[in-house]
């Protein structure tokens, strides 16, 4: 088992449970801008895409840019103010981050927008464990997760073959295998055990303790 200096998280549906913020902050979107619409939440697949995504596939076929980014504009001030409360940290995991900062560099790469989930992390206590978080800016500049991984991996100088990716979803994965580093996925969230080894798991895990195992080697 390799020993990594340095492990890099995703943040929604690998640290925390955003679903009911994320799910009502959606349908606030959508009752005032395609009300008519329908939105399901009951699958959770929404947990973990960039919103530009999220919202091609949520807002009627042939939507334009300038809805789409309305949407997004309107997701991030309702999130902001309401749904940074309704995320809620999976059970173990300030232990699990707690047992790992100790000679480790932690790290977050996450497809939220990058002041949202530092208040996130801030709310909940975790943000103390982190050295660097990564999110998306209004700028699209990591719009891409592999880029914010590469961006990591050179401003912070981390040799890829110590360093790991831990995500719930496809994004995490195929994002760390591109720039060479080992990929944990974790079924506790949003990603099926399908999704995660077809994007190239080299280990999946089903709990936190688990993934502190795999991590601390």
């Amino acid at each position: 088992m390799n020993q990594f200096t340095n492990i890099i998280f995703d943040l929604d549906g690998t640290l925390v449970d955003p679903r009911e913020g994320i799910s009502r902050t959606i349908r606030f979107v959508l009752d005032r801008l395609a009300p008519e619409y329908p939105f399901d939440p009951s699958s959770g697949w929404y947990v973990g895409p960039p919103l530009r995504e999220i919202f091609s596939k949520l807002l009627p076929p042939g939507s334009s840019t300038e809805l789409i980014e309305n949407a997004v504009s309107l997701y991030l001030q309702r999130f902001e103010s309401h749904g940074v409360k309704e995320s809620m940290v999976y059970p173990e995991i300030a232990e699990m981050l707690a047992s790992l900062s100790g000679g480790r560099r932690l790290f977050v790469a996450t497809s939220k927008n990058t002041p949202i989930a530092e208040q996130i992390l801030t709310t909940h206590g975790l943000r103390r464990y982190f050295e660097t978080l990564i999110g998306t800016e209004r700028d699209d500049r990591f719009r891409n997760k592999g880029d914010a991984v590469r961006f990591l991996l050179e401003g912070s100088r981390l040799e890829a073959d110590a360093t790991a990716i831990v995500g719930d979803r496809e994004h995490d994965l195929i994002a760390g295998r591109r720039n060479g580093i080992f990929t944990v996925g974790v079924t506790y969230g949003y990603g099926s055990r399908r999704e995660l080894t077809e994007a190239g798991a080299h280990r999946i895990c089903d709990s936190p303790r688990e993934l502190s195992a795999v991590l601390l080697g």
